[in-house]
């Protein structure tokens, strides 16, 4: 798993998950329940999930093995 989050000029967080053949990985983790606890007063508008395009990748992300 590769995670990674930007904070944007307004102030708002984009967190970015790679996730390989165990999608649990981040969700069993002690942290992650404790950074969604309260979850819901601490945001400015509501959970938008959207499939999205790699256009750019730097070592976050793991490389998909072509062929």
């Amino acid at each position: 798993m590769r995670y990674l989050v930007l904070e944007l000029d307004d102030g708002e967080f984009v967190h970015v998950v790679g996730e390989g053949n165990d999608a649990s990985a981040l969700t069993g983790l002690a942290a992650f329940e404790a950074f969604t606890q309260n979850h819901a007063e601490r945001r400015s508008t509501p959970v938008k999930r959207s499939p999205a395009r790699i256009i750019g990748n730097y070592r976050v992300l793991e490389e998909s093995k072509a062929g």
